[in-house]
């Protein structure tokens, strides 16, 4: 269950870097914007025999030293021992050169429970032709517990999250303790109501809870808020109701990017927007209308939709 990490490695790019790969965080020039390449990704790999790739992420980002110049990030997060990884993050990397000619940089993130699993590398040779690729690894179990609970970025807590989910398998009682105090913590952080919101829909993705404690744990979330005079998540229901709306018709989008955009794609993900906003702030102003309705990207319309479920007014679309 790793397709939460695609989202929360959106949310927080920037964080990522700089949590797990500080020299490379460094060495990369954010204020030039980073380009999230899921179309082409999907074209790269849509052949391959392997396609678990609910966390992949292709990025195309500018160096700071670099000028003009750009190098295109391949992050995959991995969830369970593979024998074939390491040879899967050769292919991918080679297939991205081969496209756009670029440098490609691959980072896996192993978010397993076996200590001892660790492919960084991949080899073959032949008659003294050989080849050797290398990639650097993000092991989470690697992480100190007290130096996680005190580091505000994040991705300390999106770390957090994953280990609590290896620490509570089996253990639905655990399981819940650990989302409560997590999801507290939030509250105590140095973070946004947004930020609360992102971090808040990952623990919910990972430390899924069978229906009876999850009802409980939404009685017990709405207690806290009311204390905390902070209804960031009291309408829990609503926004669980707007994000299975959001997944559907981001998958469907997803899809319709794969096989060519269809006048009626584009309009169901008008709708879809729309519709969102109006559950959530009512009639909307006749100029948002408009903007929305005349949107022709179709990946500008799935990434306003994802928009549309956090954010504290319509004026903060990024349309």
């Amino acid at each position: 269950m790793d397709g939460g990490w695609k989202d929360i490695i959106e949310d927080f790019t920037e964080e990522f870097f700089s949590f797990y790969l500080p020299e490379m965080h460094a060495a990369i020039d954010f204020a030039s914007g980073v380009k999230f390449l899921d179309h082409e990704l999907n074209e790269i790999v849509s052949d391959s025999d392997n396609i678990r790739r609910e966390a992949d992420r292709l990025l195309e980002v500018h160096l700071k030293d670099g000028g003009a110049e750009w190098i295109l990030i391949h992050i995959e997060v991995q969830s369970y021992r593979d024998r074939t990884f390491a040879e899967r993050m050769y292919v991918y990397n080679y297939r991205i050169f081969d496209k756009y000619r670029r440098k490609a940089v691959s980072v896996a993130v192993l978010i397993d429970s076996d200590v001892n699993y660790r492919p960084d590398s991949f080899s073959t040779e032949q008659f003294g032709c050989r080849m050797h690729f290398t990639f650097p690894v993000i092991k989470l179990l690697d992480f100190d517990s007290e130096g996680l609970a005190r580091d505000q970025n994040p991705f300390a807590v999106v770390t957090r999250v994953q280990l609590a989910k290896l620490r509570s398998e089996r253990n639905p009682d655990k399981r819940y303790s650990f989302r409560m105090e997590l999801t507290r913590e939030l509250y105590d952080g140095n973070y946004t109501k947004e930020q609360v919101i992102r971090l808040y829909r990952f623990i919910d993705y990972i430390l899924t809870l069978p229906k009876p404690k999850a009802l409980q744990f939404r009685k017990e979330l709405e207690e806290f808020e009311e204390g905390r005079k902070m209804p960031y998540m009291t309408s829990t229901e609503r926004i669980a109701r707007e994000e299975g709306m959001m997944q559907g018709i981001t998958q469907g989008i997803t899809e319709g990017m794969m096989q060519g955009i269809s006048r009626g794609q584009l309009e169901n993900a008008r709708e879809a927007v729309l519709d969102i906003l109006e559950v959530r702030f009512g009639q909307l102003a006749a100029v948002m209308q408009e903007k929305i309705n005349s949107c022709a990207d179709l990946r500008k319309l799935k990434k306003v939709l994802r928009q549309a479920v956090l954010i504290g007014s319509p004026d903060e679309l990024d349309l």
